[in-house]
């Protein structure tokens, strides 16, 4: 039997409509020294099933039923069984290019790095698609690059969103890298996992290749999945996510992430206030109340300087800072 080069970890959760999709386009690559890891994550629909007949019909397929315990129990429940040279994740209500896993591949060989990015397209529910791409430079990067280019917004840019590396889904990381540095999800971080888990390997890792303008992955905006419902307790998971990255970041003293650390809890702020607002009036400014009188957002304002934001943002810092519950509840459901 051939070598396994590479393991593709997908979770699997209420997705019926879309499994068959996603499981299809990883069968059909054109790198074929595959194995496919496939976690039913205690689904109450009938994947279980769904995942245990695409293994009686492809011998690559490994099925793993567990009780539900969310997207990160179920990503390390595949990288605990996984054999491959290369780790990759595809989410089940996504799907791939044909060559998208020969690509990187071959481009972690040529160029011996931890791990390779892609750029995806984005597909609405409408059937519109556009493509994704980074504003950094494509190609090799060493760690004096990544020092200079990715650190500066590794956790969170100073324009408060998300820095290059975040999606987990558009990379292929070398087993032995995540293995030697003990890089995992945290199981208790049930939403964004990504960030966390991305932060720690742009920190450690060495060397990566960034594939730009190969749209290989296809990310659908499809309605009733976990990035477009509300998320009741997400604040105290992003509180959580935030705590670990204190613990890492802040015990490393090559380079200054507070200011970042800060811009991620203000950035989740924003987010969970967005979900709340959403809620009755009542139950809305309870919620909101509770995210701005917590101690972790009042301590992210704490000597916190921002340049790059827009005036309107800045506005809405202030609200926060300030703790203008109502004016913020109005204006989030204007923008509504």
């Amino acid at each position: 039997m051939n070598k396994v080069k590479v393991s593709v970890v997908v979770p699997v959760y209420k997705v019926e409509k879309y499994l068959e999709r996603c499981v299809n386009s990883i069968i059909k690559q054109s790198l074929s020294e595959l194995e496919i890891i496939l976690v039913d994550d205690g689904s109450p629909d009938n994947c279980g099933i769904m995942c245990d007949s695409f293994a009686d019909k492809d011998n690559r397929i490994k099925v793993v039923h567990k009780a539900n315990g969310g997207l990160s129990s179920a990503r390390n429940a595949g990288l605990k069984i996984a054999t491959g040279e290369y780790i990759g994740f595809v989410d089940s209500d996504d799907d791939i290019e044909t060559d998208m896993y020969e690509k990187m591949y071959n481009a972690a060989l040529k160029y011996k790095v931890d791990f390779v990015m892609c750029d995806y397209q984005r597909i609405n529910s409408n059937r519109t698609n556009f493509n994704k791409t980074l504003d950094i430079d494509s190609g090799f990067y060493d760690k004096e690059k990544i020092r200079s280019d990715i650190f500066p917004a590794l956790i969170m840019g100073s324009n408060i969103d998300y820095g290059p590396l975040l999606s987990v889904c558009l990379c292929l990381y070398k087993r032995q890298f995540l293995t030697d540095n003990s890089i995992t999800f945290a199981n208790d971080v049930k939403w964004s996992e990504d960030n966390l888990f991305s932060a720690i390997v742009g920190y450690k890792c060495n060397s990566f290749y960034y594939l730009k303008t190969e749209y290989l992955y296809h990310y659908y905006s499809n309605p009733g999945t976990i990035t477009t419902s509300y998320r009741a307790g997400a604040w105290n998971v992003y509180c959580k996510m935030n705590e670990y990255l204190h613990n890492f970041f802040d015990q490393i003293s090559d380079y200054d992430f507070s200011e970042q650390l800060k811009i991620h809890m203000i950035y989740y702020a924003c987010n969970c206030l967005g979900m709340a607002s959403k809620l009755s009036e009542e139950d809305a400014l309870y919620e909101m109340n509770m995210i701005l009188n917590s101690q972790e957002l009042k301590t992210a304002f704490k000597n916190l300087h921002l340049s790059d934001i827009s005036i309107k943002l800045r506005f809405q810092l202030y609200l926060m800072k300030h703790k203008k519950t109502k004016v913020l509840y109005k204006i989030y459901n204007k923008k509504g």
